[in-house]
C-alpha cells in the first residue's frame, strides 16, 4: 500500500466518522489528505470504495487494539478486556461517540452493495472475535458459540449508546452484565482446554 493512499483512508476515517459520510465529499477528503484528486482515483473508483477501504482500516485497527489490550488475560478477564479495549479505543479519539462507523456506512448507502456486503462481513467477523476470545478465555467451543452472540450483543449496544450516555458509562454498564453472564458460566480449567 502506497503512503498516499493510507494518507487519503486514514483522512477518510477520520472525517466520516466525525462529520458523516454525506457531509463529507471526496474533495474534502483530498484537500484534508494533501493530495490531488487524480491520486485518489489512481486508488479507488469512486466514493463507495473508499468507503469499503475505511472500513477495512477501521476493523484492522479495532481489532488490534483489542487484541492489545487483551494480551495475556485469562478466564474472564481476556473477554471482558474487550470492553476494556472498546473504552481505550473510544477514549483515544476525541468525538468517538459517534456509535459504529459500519452501521452508519450501511444506513447512509443503502444501494451501495459493496458497502453493504464489508458491514455484514464485519459483523460477521466481530462475533467470531468475541468467540476467539471466550475460547482463549478457556472456554469450549460449545460454550464459546453459545456465549458469542450474548458478549457481542452487548458490546454493540454500548456502542449504541455511547452518544447518549457517554463513552464510559456505557461500556462499564455492558461490562458489569458481561461479568454477570460470564461469572453464571465459568470457563473450563486450562489443563482440559483443547483447541
Amino acid at each position: 500500500m502506497s503512503s498516499k493512499r493510507d494518507t487519503l483512508v486514514a483522512t477518510a476515517d477520520r472525517l466520516f466518522y466525525t462529520e458523516g459520510f454525506a457531509a463529507t465529499g471526496i474533495d474534502r477528503v483530498v484537500a484534508d489528505a494533501g493530495v490531488a484528486l487524480g491520486t485518489l482515483y489512481r486508488h479507488f473508483n469512486g466514493k463507495a470504495d473508499l468507503v469499503v477501504a475505511v472500513l477495512d482500516y477501521r476493523e484492522a485497527a479495532f481489532f488490534a487494539r483489542l487484541d492489545e489490550v487483551a494480551a495475556g488475560k485469562k478466564g474472564p478477564d481476556r473477554v471482558l478486556s474487550l470492553f476494556d479495549g472498546m473504552l481505550s479505543w473510544a477514549e483515544q479519539k476525541p468525538g468517538n461517540e459517534n456509535g459504529c462507523l459500519f452501521l452508519r456506512a450501511a444506513s447512509e448507502h443503502p444501494e451501495e452493495p459493496a458497502i453493504r456486503a464489508r458491514v455484514q462481513k464485519h459483523k460477521k467477523d466481530y462475533l467470531a472475535f468475541c468467540r476467539k476470545h471466550l475460547r482463549e478465555g478457556g472456554w469450549d467451543t460449545a460454550a464459546a458459540r453459545r456465549l458469542a452472540p450474548r458478549v457481542f450483543l452487548l458490546l454493540e449496544g454500548a456502542v449504541a449508546t455511547c452518544g447518549f450516555l457517554g463513552n464510559r458509562a456505557a461500556i462499564k454498564q455492558a461490562r458489569d452484565a458481561a461479568e454477570d453472564l460470564l461469572n453464571q458460566e465459568s470457563p473450563i480449567p486450562t489443563t482440559q482446554h483443547r483447541t
